[in-house]
């Protein structure tokens, strides 16, 4: 097996999108009442790490680097981006989605590259059970994800650039508790799989409605993305992706 290291410069590109899946969490403090339906749609900014591992194939074998980035790492990478989520609810049900898409680049006298992360989720939940204030669900759905690289080095040795994507069937589990007439808590956890060799999401948020079409949001989130297989490292479309980011943000969204 050739494992190597790669240099820094292509090291500090890794950055995992921002966004707005916790957006549709915050937005459920909108209560329907008799069976009606609620809507809405919003955004918001978020700040993460990443950790994990990245593989490339090179023209001189294949690559596998370690990548430990701080916030303010992965911010200086980010050229553009946007995101967009929304809810449909009423006393049962729960339909989210979200969208997005954000390019990165990083250059040197060595390498130029540049990334182009997309992501999209419509998920739908039921509500199983309350006790007291708590409310509990159940989550299933299915999320698509690309990743678009283009690479250019100086040197004798080409990166290639991958353009992956893949479908996950999502599954997890909700959980709200609603403690003033304007605020509640909610957590949600599901695991991805068909597409992927894993994904793991998790998030927290405390949501605030002051008004009654507008809410606001303060959120923190674990993504755990796997992708790829170590034992192709010889191939020539070899492209592994093995990375956790923690993440933490605020949203608002109109709500109806």
């Amino acid at each position: 097996m050739n494992t190597r290291r790669a240099d820094t410069s292509l090291t500090s590109v890794i950055f995992v999108f921002a966004l707005v899946t916790a957006l549709a969490a915050p937005t459920r403090a909108a209560e329907s009442s008799s069976g009606d339906w609620r809507f809405g749609i919003g955004t918001g900014f978020s700040s993460f790490s990443l950790d994990g591992d990245l593989g490339f194939a090179t023209s001189a074998g294949g690559l596998i680097q370690d990548i430990d980035l701080s916030n303010s790492e992965t911010k200086d990478l980010v050229q553009s981006g946007f995101g967009l989520g929304g809810f449909a609810r009423n006393e049962q049900w729960t339909i989210l989605w979200s969208a997005g898409q954000q390019s990165l680049e990083d250059e040197d006298s060595s390498i130029d590259a540049k990334w182009d992360r997309t992501q999209a989720e419509i998920a739908a939940v039921y509500k199983v059970a309350t006790f007291n204030a708590n409310s509990f669900g159940v989550l299933f759905g299915a999320r698509y994800t690309r990743h678009d690289w283009d690479i250019k080095t100086g040197g004798a040795v080409t990166v290639n650039s991958p353009d992956e994507d893949w479908t996950d069937a999502i599954i997890g589990l909700t959980h709200e508790l609603t403690f003033a007439e304007r605020w509640s808590w909610t957590n949600r956890v599901d695991y991805g799989f068909g597409g992927s060799d894993g994904t793991t999401f998790a998030s927290t948020t405390l949501n605030w409605r002051p008004f009654e079409h507008w809410a606001f949001n303060v959120s923190g989130q674990f993504l755990d993305t796997k992708f790829g297989d170590k034992s192709d490292i010889n191939k020539s479309d070899f492209y592994y992706y093995d990375v956790k980011q923690p993440q933490f943000g605020v949203g608002f969204a109109y709500v109806w």
